[in-house]
């Protein structure tokens, strides 16, 4: 099984993939080579703040590429562009309710980063 790490957001951030337990770490731009058989357990894991994500594989042959969520950093600048637009045309809410909205929205996403942020999506 082969698994490619890539993500563009951080050149420091490693990856950890776990084979029955047994921890391999990865930087960012190389692959990992494991040697699975039928009922081998595959975990991984982004960063330090990230949950840690099971891989189900069919084959021993696959590959994997663990990689940034896109979709939920562009549903988190979709809301942010909107919520800025809306702030923008009605101008008379009070400073706390903004804090609080902007507060809100980051520990909204940090929330999601955390459990759905990375994926392991396989290549055919």
């Amino acid at each position: 099984m082969k698994i490619n790490y890539s993500n563009t957001m951080s050149r420091k951030m490693t990856a950890t993939v776990w084979q029955n337990d047994t921890p391999h770490t990865i930087r960012v731009g190389e692959t990992l080579d494991l040697k699975v058989q039928r009922g081998d357990k595959i975990t991984y894991k982004v960063g330090r703040f990230n949950a840690i994500h099971t891989i189900d594989y069919q084959s021993p042959d696959a590959q994997f590429e663990i990689q940034i969520n896109r979709s939920l950093q562009n549903a988190y600048f979709v809301v942010m562009f909107a919520m800025v637009v809306f702030l923008w045309f009605n101008r008379n809410f009070s400073q706390t309710i903004l804090i609080a909205a902007v507060i809100l929205g980051l520990a909204g996403y940090e929330a999601l980063v955390y459990f759905v942020g990375y994926t392991a999506k396989p290549i055919h």
